[in-house]
């Protein structure tokens, strides 16, 4: 398992102690991070005080909250966490149906420890990759943010092709003016250069200039 890897940690949410300690138990036993919930309330508590990226193995069949609601519940949080969803023998139709919906994998029960654990680790890796993402969808938030309204405006210039002279006619300043706004820009996003601002930010939203 990789630094990154090390670094996911493993929801369990079953309404059965018996399996949630028994996975936790194989998990661990291969140095893998793991919480247990046997409510899905107390899950999704969880997961809005968790700041750090994570998967979750999830029982299809729950008394307080299926798998499947509790799924939708984690969209309109807006939270993208890799779901593995626990089976018994004929749910595999509602099993597709998370798929459809995100799901990374479902296991059926009686399961193989090393299927489960092979689910799990792609779940992980899965996990690992889209916590990154966000994090450097936050980092470029906070770049914009840093702008003035002017950069922001030259920006938005920038990203509709528009060279430095029109920009400079469109909002009546020099060109000498729009290249040190250029400047700005490049050295407040961390870029090497404008062609690198337009190709990262080729069809993102921007704040408002205003």
């Amino acid at each position: 398992m990789s630094t990154v890897d090390s670094d996911v940690l493993v929801f369990l949410v079953d309404d059965d102690q018996g399996v949630t300690d028994g996975l936790g138990w194989l998990l661990e036993s291969v140095k893998i991070r793991t919480s247990a919930f046997a409510s899905p309330q107390a899950f999704l508590l969880a997961v809005r005080q968790h700041g750090g990226a994570a998967c979750a193995v999830v029982d299809l069949r729950m008394p307080e909250m299926s798998g499947l609601e509790l799924q939708q519940h984690l969209v309109e949080i807006d939270c993208d966490m890799p779901l593995i969803f626990l089976t018994a023998h004929g749910d595999v139709s509602a099993a597709v149906h998370a798929m459809r919906m995100g799901a990374v994998d479902f296991v059926q029960k009686p399961f193989n420890p090393e299927r489960f654990l092979s689910s799990v680790r792609k779940a992980m890796r899965e996990a690992g990759v889209r916590f990154a993402r966000r994090q450097q969808a936050l980092l470029l938030q906070a770049r914009l943010a840093s702008l003035s309204p002017r950069e922001t405006g030259v920006l938005q210039a920038m990203l509709s092709g528009h060279t430095s002279k029109e920009i400079a006619r469109t909002l009546s300043i020099s060109p000498k003016t729009v290249d040190v706004h250029r400047a700005n820009i490049v050295r407040k996003l961390n870029a090497t250069n404008s062609a690198q601002v337009i190709r990262e930010l080729s069809g993102c939203s921007l704040p408002s200039a205003s």
